[in-house]
């Protein structure tokens, strides 16, 4: 069937003949060439975008078991955090890393190897993977793992959904004694004080900052630092989980709420009244804060918006930061949804991670907002960073093949001409991958 597709930014969209496999028997049958699996639809770009032939996963959302003492799960690919939280948390169990929303398919953290508020303590989640079993172009589904198939394995970890269709894993859980999180706030008044309060929250179990865009002069870089870790209640654990939204937004909008206005004023009024010091607060508020309200991306408006993600080495990190910052802040191309984290070393071939920080912002379509965009790039680049291929939408082969070069190495190489290129996306085609 044919149906509108775009990424979560929706500034690509385009109509795809989609299928809905509601098992491995169907899904063997929509294994076609030039096919890309997707799931929720949650990568910003064009990267589980296939007008040929894009495999929706959703309705593969089996949990094949679960082990209450041990917390080791297998699931389909299909299974959306969301539903797995449901499940786990009430029961003392969590994903040992989690990305910014609960609306992503275990599949799609995979495939991107997702990073959490956490990774400057455990890396990426595919440090926990303990095996998965892959469809290829030949229809064979292969169980690859760290001792079996491991070069299939490392290399899909990562990879983006280019070296077969995930069916399956099996993950390793983190156990958990309550279902709130004690958290600190802190107010950092410039770039300088914003990185030595990271660094000294290091040994926190998780550590995130909120940056202002469209801070000046020597307010650059300010920001809220937000620290925290699991809370152990001192009496008999109760969990009370719950999954709570507190309403959708319509796609009303023809042009985008977020103009750099309101973006400035937005970014005033949460640095200046933001709840500051240590509170108790719930698994929801703290890791996925903006699904609260479903579908905000419409604010945006039909032209979508560009989300980036980059990443740049712990030494020369005020100067590669401080000249991004400024570098918008010269074009007033300002983000309200703009992260600070630190990150832990390289953990699979096809990582984004990298030991340094990673800067995340959401742009409104702004005028030459690739051109501004680019020449943040050009920054990244100068310092040896990297780019996150599930944010990307418009960079160029060349530009990435200097920022991450190894998606080009000798390995990932081989196994996609042994497939034949048979998996592929807008995103790959783009990069000539």
């Amino acid at each position: 069937m044919k149906k509108r597709i775009s990424g979560w930014g929706r500034n690509i969209a385009l109509d795809a003949n989609v299928s809905f496999p509601k098992s491995l028997k169907e899904l063997k049958k929509e294994i076609k060439k030039n096919c890309i699996a997707r799931g929720l639809g949650r990568s910003y770009g064009d990267s589980s975008i296939q007008p040929s032939k894009t495999i929706i996963t959703t309705k593969l959302k089996n949990i094949i078991s679960f082990n209450k003492k041990t917390g080791i799960l297998e699931a389909e690919c299909g299974v959306s955090i969301k539903q797995l939280n449901k499940l786990i948390i009430n029961k003392g169990w969590f994903l040992p890393v989690t990305p910014g929303s609960k609306n992503i398919t275990l599949g799609g953290m995979i495939a991107t190897n997702v990073h959490g508020k956490n990774h400057h303590k455990v890396g990426g989640i595919g440090r926990y993977v303990i095996s998965l079993k892959i469809l290829d172009n030949k229809n064979r589904l292969t169980l690859c793992s760290r001792k079996k198939n491991n070069k299939l394995f490392n290399y899909t970890i990562g990879g983006m959904g280019l070296t077969g269709v995930i069916y399956s894993l099996k993950i390793r859980l983190k156990k958990i004694y309550s279902d709130l999180i004690y958290e600190e706030k802190i107010k950092c008044h410039n770039l300088k004080e914003t990185l030595s309060n990271i660094n000294k929250s290091k040994n926190w179990e998780y550590n995130v900052s909120w940056i202002d865009t469209s801070s000046s002069n020597k307010s650059i870089g300010r920001s809220i630092v937000s620290r925290g870790y699991f809370y152990k209640k001192n009496k008999k654990n109760e969990f009370n989980y719950s999954t709570k939204e507190i309403f959708s937004m319509p796609n009303i909008f023809l042009f985008s709420l977020m103009n750099r206005y309101i973006i400035q004023i937005l970014n005033t009024l949460y640095f200046n009244f933001s709840k500051l010091g240590k509170n108790l607060t719930s698994i929801n508020d703290f890791f996925y804060p903006l699904d609260k309200i479903q579908n905000w991306n419409y604010v945006y408006g039909k032209k979508g918006f560009i989300s980036y993600q980059c990443s740049v080495p712990f030494n020369n990190a005020y100067k590669s930061i401080y000249e991004i910052l400024i570098t918008l802040k010269r074009y007033k191309a300002y983000s309200f949804v703009s992260v600070l984290k630190s990150m832990k070393k390289k953990d699979f071939p096809l990582s984004f991670g990298q030991n340094g920080f990673t800067l995340v912002f959401d742009f409104p379509i702004y005028k030459d907002i690739t051109m501004i965009l680019n020449k943040i790039n050009d920054i990244v680049l100068k310092y040896n960073g990297k780019i996150y291929l599930a944010k990307d939408s418009f960079i160029e082969k060349e530009k990435f093949k200097n920022l991450n070069s190894e998606f080009y190495n000798v390995e990932f190489t081989k196994l996609r001409k042994k497939s034949n290129y048979f998996f592929s996306s807008l995103q790959s085609k783009r990069l000539g991958l």
